[in-house]
Formats: structure tokens, C-alpha cells, sequence
């Protein structure tokens, strides 16, 4: 590429952050002087008017608390890592504490237990259930709908080879009461409300399904506002075979699956978000701060019951984190397909394979940072073939240099000439243009598999190496003027520099190409900076470890010499019409002629 595709580019991205920059400090600018005005109103109203709820504060979905009618009870299923609080108020699961290394409580932020009965997705479960039955593994609820339904659910820790501390099993029972015929495709079972774990992680948000086999999700960003469409208020599908749905954030889901038979059925899923009234932690507490809880809805098969009968649903709720591993396991038994919740983008092969390897070396070292040290020398084991062929065509292409400049500075007012006499000196020197971009393409889909694998790791969560407490957070050792001091980044980008400067550049770099080249290393600082300290080790590590083999490679790997290909003189094509015997009616027999006969 030419100087000015190297200035244009760079250009458009420059000013496609600097937009990006001022769009964002416009949209908290209008909020907090949204919230002004509304502070000031309120502050203006009469004292004995009820406050005015702010709009930026009003949930996208409206749920409506329904006052108990008989004192609450609950009740705690304990297992080795995890406590479930169950309670009469929904008759669900209102909080998952979850210990070991997690320290977390899901299902904090929702205004409704896990399970609970609603007949609108974004309504509320009306019904007062009494406590029937508990015990140390399993718990039921009862009560009856204004429509004479009676619901039991009952709550079971799960058993057997596919058990697992953070999957419960879920029955629901509803009989008809009344005298009527009784059918409605509108029961929705509640997945819960995820939230992150701190403001950055609010981007990871998402809610997602699985249609007969097929899992999909969408994330946060499409609550987002387009260029040419309002901003979506809520999610709701009608599927085929739906097995499963939920909510999920970076590191932890809320997966229902229905487990009645094999095979989903027809179903509904609905998704939406609600403002939090306090931002999350990692912010200051500011008015302007946006931050949400993800809920999800799943409806049950047609309920469709005559006076007495009665219709029974069988489900999972997993409550845990996003471990491939962990989901796979619960369903070595059956064909749920939870793993597939597992979202990992284009290369997820890639990623998976390298979870694998990653849970064996942890496995053999006890620590999760080696590791990941470990895991990106074998990574880059593997590819050092690849590695090797590119810089030895980027060095040969060095040599190639002064040759090129010849032709350019003779051919330089006859471009096309110029590219041909170029690509033939490729040909007879033998030296693929394409062979230093190539195995870097090739390389791409590893990398790619590696940091998504990296970025999502819940296993790192909450382990620590060296001065790093979480391999999962950036590395934050003090502050400096109320900038985050974070060593990772900082010895990835001089790693970065030092790698840059033992790479051969071909001489036909002009200084633009060069400049843009030394600021690489910083914007790669500058854009990484806040990323998790595995993911800067990883990068660090790579880094490093390129370093050594460029310089194993000047020790011990002759330098290419440049020399021209020898090819052998082919005959030159000849028309198939030719006859290289000639006529023979043109040919002359050597000898005397007979003497002829007669007059």
C-alpha cells in the first residue's frame, strides 16, 4: 500500500474515535442535564405531591410487585459451592450464592424469583403460594390462579453423572380446578435477571436461545440506538423447538431448559432490560452511569386442560459460570446442547480446542496464570514453521529491494510496465510477494480462537499470579493522579517495540510506512490497557517468546542467499496442423529416374 492509503486509513480511524469520543460525552452531558431539570422540578413541587419518577430511571419492562397475603417463607438448598434461597413470594429461586472462588450472588438485581409463574412475559406472578414440602435436597411451593389453576413447582438438587452443584431440577404441575375448559399459550416460566460484575463489563450482557439444535444470542448492543431505527425496548420470538433460553453476562449464566422429552416444542422467549436505581461497581457514582439488568422469559407448551386434568413440565435452571467443561458434562446423559451457550464467535472450534489444552496444563502446574503462559508457548510452538517461512521471505524480499528501486526509478512513468518488470523479477528470483502476509493470515484464526477463549474464561476468575489478583481484571498495582497503574500492558507494549525492531523491514518501507509502524505499538497500549491481565500476558508472553525465536533463528538459521531460479529451455509450442515429416508428395527419392517408355 502507498503512502496515501497508509495517511487515509490511519485518518478515518483517528476520526472515527474522536466521533465515537464525543458522541459518548454528548449522551452524558444531555442525561445529567436531563436529571438537573428533573432534580430541580422536584425540588420545586409541592411538599405533600408524590415525586415524579424519572424517565431515564422508569424499567424498559414495568413489573408490579404484588402484596404477600400470608407471611413469607423460605427455605436454602445447600450443596458444596452454591446456596439457593427459595421463598413462598413467587415461589422460586430468589438468590444463588455462589462460593469456592466465585463470590458472587446471582439473581441480586431481579425484582422476581427464578421460576416464577408469569401469564404476561414481562408481568408479574400473582399467585400467594404456601411452602408444602422441604428438605436438605428439595422444596415445593403451591398456590392457585384467580382463574382456579393450582401450580406446584417443586425444587430437586440434581444427582447422578451428569449432576452438578449449580443445575437444579425444576416440575411444574397445573391443574385445572374449575369447571371450564381451560387453554392458554401464554405461561411464562422466569430465567431471572443477570447483571454484571462491574460497570466495564456491561458490554458482555446478552440474552440468547436454542431453536431445535441451533443456539444464538444478541448482546447488550441491541438495546442500542441505530442510525436509522429507535432504540429496541425488549426481545420476544416464537421458535419451533425451543430447548432452552436464558440470560447471561461475561462470566455467568441463567439457563432454563425444558427436559419433558428430547426434542423442544413450540415456545416463546422474551428478553428485555431494566435500569439499576444504583450504577454498578468499577464507576463513580454518577447520576449519568447507565447500567442494567438483563431478564429473560420462557413460555411453556399450550396449556390446554379440561375440568380435573392436569399437565406436568419438567426443567433445568443453571445457575453457574460459563465453563465449556461444566456444561458439557451436565449433558453427557442427554442431548441439551448447553455447551452451545458457550458463544465464542467465528473460531469456536479453535477456542474450545484450546480450553481443553489450557484445563490439562492447569491441571499439571496447580496455577492458572502458568497456564496461560504455558498455553501460548504451545501456541506459538505449533505455528513456528508458519513463522519461520514468513521471515525468510521477508528477508529475502529485503534483498529484493535495491532490484525494485532500479524499476521503479527506470519505469516510473509507465506503472504498468513498472508491475510487470516487478513480478518478473519475483518470478526469476523465485520469491512469493504473498509469502509474508500469508502465514500471518493463516495464524489469524488461532489468535483470534485464543483471545476469545481468553476474554471469557471463567476458570481465571479470581486467580491470581505474581502481583496479578485476577487473572480475569486488569492488573492495577496503585494510582498515579487517578490514572490506573497496570505493569502487564505496559512491558506488552515495550515487548511489542523491541519485537518490531529485530523484524526485517523491506527497505522499500518509506518513512510515513515507518512512523505509522512505531505508533502501532502504542495504540495497541492505548486500546488494551484496561483488558484483563490474562489477556495481557498472554499477548506479553507471545511477545517475548517472538523475540527469542527471531534471535534463535539469526544464530542458527543461515541468511536466505539471493539467487536467480534455473529453469529448463521448453521447445517452443507447434501447431498441431503442422507436419514436421512434410508432404509426401514434396519429397524427392534420391537416384535416377526410369527412362519412360515409347515416342
Amino acid at each position: 500500500m502507498d503512502r496515501k492509503g497508509w495517511i487515509v486509513i490511519i485518518t478515518c480511524i483517528l476520526l472515527m474515535g474522536v466521533n465515537f469520543y464525543y458522541m459518548q460525552e454528548n449522551q452524558k452531558l444531555v442525561a445529567a442535564q436531563r436529571i438537573a431539570e428533573e432534580a430541580k422540578k422536584k425540588a420545586e413541587a409541592p411538599k405533600d405531591a408524590p415525586a415524579a419518577t424519572p424517565e431515564a430511571a422508569k424499567p424498559t419492562a414495568q413489573v408490579t410487585a404484588v402484596p404477600p397475603s400470608a407471611p413469607e417463607q423460605k427455605h436454602t438448598l445447600k450443596t458444596e459451592t452454591v446456596s439457593y434461597e427459595l421463598s413462598t413470594k413467587g415461589g422460586g429461586i430468589t438468590r444463588a450464592v455462589l462460593g469456592a472462588t466465585d463470590h458472587i450472588t446471582l439473581n441480586e438485581h431481579a425484582l422476581e424469583p427464578i421460576g416464577a409463574i408469569r401469564r404476561e412475559p414481562a408481568g408479574a406472578d400473582a399467585i400467594t403460594y404456601q411452602m408444602l414440602e422441604q428438605s436438605d435436597r428439595s422444596v415445593s411451593f403451591e398456590g392457585t390462579t384467580a382463574e382456579g389453576i393450582r401450580v406446584k413447582k417443586t425444587f430437586t438438587l440434581t444427582e447422578g453423572a451428569s449432576s452438578d452443584d449449580h443445575l437444579l431440577n425444576l416440575t411444574v404441575t397445573l391443574t385445572n380446578t374449575g369447571t371450564a375448559q381451560h387453554r392458554s399459550e401464554e405461561y411464562y416460566l422466569f430465567a431471572g435477571a443477570s447483571t454484571a460484575l462491574n460497570h466495564a463489563d456491561e458490554r458482555y450482557q446478552s440474552f440468547f436461545w436454542n431453536d431445535n439444535g441451533n443456539a444464538d444470542y444478541k448482546i447488550s448492543s441491541y438495546y442500542g440506538k441505530g442510525w436509522f431505527s429507535e432504540a429496541a425496548t425488549e426481545f420476544r420470538q416464537s421458535y419451533a423447538n425451543l430447548r432452552y433460553a436464558g440470560v447471561s453476562s461475561r462470566f455467568y449464566s441463567h439457563i432454563l431448559t425444558r427436559t419433558t422429552d428430547d426434542k423442544g416444542v413450540p415456545a416463546k422467549f422474551w428478553s428485555s432490560r431494566r435500569r439499576l436505581a444504583t450504577p454498578l461497581a468499577g464507576h463513580p457514582q454518577n447520576a449519568a452511569v447507565e447500567d442494567y439488568a438483563y431478564e429473560g422469559s420462557m413460555s411453556l407448551p399450550v396449556i390446554d386442560l379440561a375440568p380435573g386434568a392436569s399437565k406436568t413440565e419438567t426443567y433445568q435452571v443453571y445457575l453457574g459460570p460459563k465453563e465449556y467443561h461444566r456444561l458439557k458434562k451436565i449433558d453427557e446423559e442427554t442431548d441439551r446442547q448447553r455447551r452451545y451457550a458457550m458463544f465464542y464467535g467465528y473460531f469456536k472450534p479453535v477456542s474450545i480446542g484450546l480450553v481443553i489444552v489450557m484445563r490439562w496444563m492447569h491441571g499439571v502446574t496447580g496455577n492458572w496464570g502458568v497456564a496461560v503462559i504455558l498455553l501460548t508457548i504451545f501456541v506459538r510452538l505449533c505455528i513456528w514453521p508458519i513463522h519461520a517461512k514468513s521471515m525468510r521471505t521477508m528477508k529475502r524480499m529485503g534483498l529484493l529491494a535495491p532490484m525494485m528501486k532500479e524499476l521503479q526509478e527506470k519505469y516510473k512513468d509507465k506503472p504498468q510496465e513498472q508491475q510487470m518488470e516487478v513480478m518478473k523479477l519475483y518470478r526469476d528470483y523465485g520469491v512469493n510477494p504473498l509469502g509474508g502476509c500469508l502465514p500471518l493470515l493463516l495464524q489469524f484464526p488461532i489468535f483470534i480462537g485464543l483471545y476469545s477463549m481468553l476474554e471469557y474464561a471463567a476458570e481465571l476468575r479470581g486467580h491470581g499470579l505474581w502481583w496479578v489478583k485476577d487473572l480475569s481484571a486488569p492488573d492495577t498495582v496503585a494510582q498515579l493522579a487517578g490514572f490506573n497503574i497496570n505493569p502487564l500492558p505496559i512491558i506488552m507494549g515495550i515487548t511489542m517495540v523491541a519485537q518490531m525492531k529485530l523484524t526485517p523491514q523491506p527497505q522499500t518501507v518509506d518513512k510515513m510506512q515507518q512512523r505509522i509502524f512505531m505508533f502501532m505499538p502504542l495504540i495497541f497500549l492505548w486500546i488494551s490497557y484496561d483488558f484483563a491481565s490474562a489477556l495481557a500476558l498472554y499477548w506479553s508472553t507471545q511477545n517475548l517468546f517472538s523475540i527469542a525465536q527471531t534471535w534463535i533463528m539469526k544464530l542458527y538459521v543461515p541468511d536466505p542467499v539471493l539467487e536467480k531460479v534455473k529453469r529448463e529451455a521448453k521447445p517452443a509450442p507447434q501447431s498441431p496442423f503442422f507436419n514436421p515429416m512434410g508432404h509426401q508428395k514434396d519429397k524427392k527419392k534420391p537416384g535416377n529416374k526410369p527412362p519412360k517408355l515409347g515416342g
